[in-house]
């Protein structure tokens, strides 16, 4: 049962803890958008290569922000609860950060609902990224056939140009429309049926080399932690912004691969032209060659002019509504962060100390007081009783433990302005005790040390009590384990006489047996000797 509860709260804080890491990785996406913008803008005229290694690291980073933050949670009671007041916020706070209070609110009271939902979509995402691998076996084993033996000896040496250690295998497929790589221990590279006889030779070689390209450089495994990241935030649009850039700038990679080994320019780009002809939506497990349709525009743009891609329309206004919300966002937190009431609570102390005694109530802060102490009926008349109008001092309440949630506590009494002396919040505030005598106090003691000695008394006697009774068990289960090796004794005799009876019953039932032919031999005999003729 306390392992159940314990899995129980574990599990609990692991759901909220992860929803509550989904709800941050959208400002953090904002923030590594805004540095993914900025890096596309200052490397312009950077290598492909350049730009695809600054992608990735700020992909995984953000991945392992996540990460850390998931478990920032779990160890930290995860989602922050937000009490009444903080949802409902002060006249000071901003609008803003009043609505980010209630966001959070609502992520904290919903997280089961929300994850169940997120579960539902990655479970969807799951399947389609499942029927990917289906049909990615589909096309290894269905309808292929071996290319003519120049393009078998052509991928070899191809391999060999750009150091390839692996054995890299050359198919024709009659599903494919494009040529694209499937598997990454045993890679397999698929040309369109037909192609090969189709295009000139100096063509399918710039495309076979862009293929080995991603080969060579291990796009597949990157490629897999893409489609397993844009399945867990497939609602976070930074994520799925920088998952598209690194594909882009993958393809120019290898582009810029097959361009330096063809040394021609022209070449690649009629390539990229004729096998678009072909195209063909891929499976997000394949690396293929023409991807989508302004793709090719921007690689042939690239390739030509020698310039990366920058931030497009569209993309400028996601980096600059980025930096916007991110910037509100930090107000808001920031503004959450300062107290703004502390400075009109300090006035009006002053003001209450400079002139305790002023017959009426100006200050509204005094009535809202008033009328929050006087809220309780059952101690509102002890206190007034007891406040002292000369001196400060603290309430004495009837209940011993009544916790007081008011820092100062001001009472009209006789039309004029009682001070209470200020008291910490949920702190016990204990009645006074009477004063006693050294005599009082020494008898006090005496009497608390002999009910000690007598309680000690009664606590060893108890004690003798329990370990008789140790002792009694110990004896009584020493006689049971007695009675059972007698007992085991005698059902072992009580075994073996039933085996000896069993023994008996089977010879006398032998002797019977033997008895009965003896009997009808002898019944037989004295029938023969009537029935002998007599000479």
């Amino acid at each position: 049962m306390h392992y159940a509860l314990i899995n129980n709260v574990l599990a609990g804080r692991a759901a909220e803890a992860f929803c509550s890491m989904l709800l941050h990785s959208l400002w953090q996406g904002l923030l590594f958008t805004i540095i993914t913008g900025a890096v596309m803008m200052i490397t312009k005229k950077s290598s492909s290569r350049l730009r695809y290694n600054i992608m990735c690291v700020l992909f995984f980073l953000f991945l392992a922000t996540c990460a850390i933050t998931f478990i920032w949670q779990l160890n930290n009671n995860v989602l922050p609860a937000v009490n009444q007041q903080g949802v409902a916020g002060t006249a000071t706070e901003s609008t803003l950060h009043i609505w980010v209070k209630k966001f959070n609110g609502y992520f904290s009271a919903n997280a089961r609902l929300i994850l169940m939902v997120w579960g539902i979509v990655f479970l969807a995402k799951c399947a389609r990224m499942t029927a990917s691998v289906v049909y990615s076996q589909r096309v290894r084993h269905y309808k292929t056939q071996q290319p003519p033996v120049y393009w078998q000896n052509k991928i070899a040496e191809l391999s060999n140009q750009l150091q390839l250690k692996k054995k890299i295998k050359l198919l024709q497929s009659d599903i494919v429309k494009m040529p694209v790589v499937i598997g990454h221990l045993k890679p397999i590279v698929f040309i369109p049926l037909g192609l090969l006889n189709n295009l000139p030779a100096g063509e399918i070689e710039a495309v076979l080399l862009h293929e080995l390209a991603h080969i060579r450089r291990n796009d597949y495994f990157v490629n897999i932690i893409q489609v397993m990241a844009e399945n867990v935030f497939f609602f976070n649009p930074a994520l799925l912004w920088m998952s598209a850039i690194i594909r882009d700038e993958r393809e120019n990679c290898c582009d810029d691969v097959a361009v330096a080994q063809t040394k021609s320019k022209k070449q690649f780009i009629q390539a990229l032209i004729s096998f678009k002809e072909h195209a063909l939506h891929t499976s997000a497990y394949t690396t293929a060659f023409p991807a989508k349709k302004n793709q090719l525009l921007h690689r042939v743009t690239r390739i030509i002019s020698n310039s990366n891609k920058t931030l497009s329309t569209g993309e400028k206004t996601f980096f600059l509504a980025s930096f916007v919300i991110l910037a509100g966002l930090l107000m808001a937190v920031t503004t959450g962060v300062v107290k703004p009431d502390a400075s009109k609570a300090a006035a009006a102390t002053s003001q209450q100390v400079k002139a305790p005694n002023t017959p009426a109530i100006k200050d509204q802060t005094l009535i809202d007081r008033k009328e929050v102490f006087e809220k309780d009926s059952r101690h509102s008349a002890a206190a007034t009783s007891k406040i002292s109008p000369v001196k400060a001092r603290p309430a004495v309440y009837e209940e011993y433990h009544k916790i007081v949630t008011i820092d100062n506590i001001q009472q009209v009494v006789d039309g004029s302005i009682k001070v209470v002396e200020p008291m910490q919040v949920a702190k016990p505030i204990r009645a006074a005790k009477p004063i006693l005598t050294d005599a009082q106090q020494a008898e006090i003691d005496r009497q608390q040390a002999e009910e000690d000695r007598k309680q000690a008394l009664r606590d060893q006697a108890q004690a003798e009590l329990d370990r008789q009774q140790a002792l009694k068990d110990q004896e009584q289960a020493r006689l049971d384990q007695i009675q059972a090796q007698r007992d085991k004794a005698q059902a072992d005799e009580d075994r073996k006489q039933a085996d000896l009876a069993r023994k008996q019953a089977d010879k006398d039932r032998e002797q019977a047996d033997i008895d009965r032919k003896k009997a009808d031999k002898e019944k037989v005999e004295p029938n023969n000797e009537k029935t002998q003729p007599i000479n």
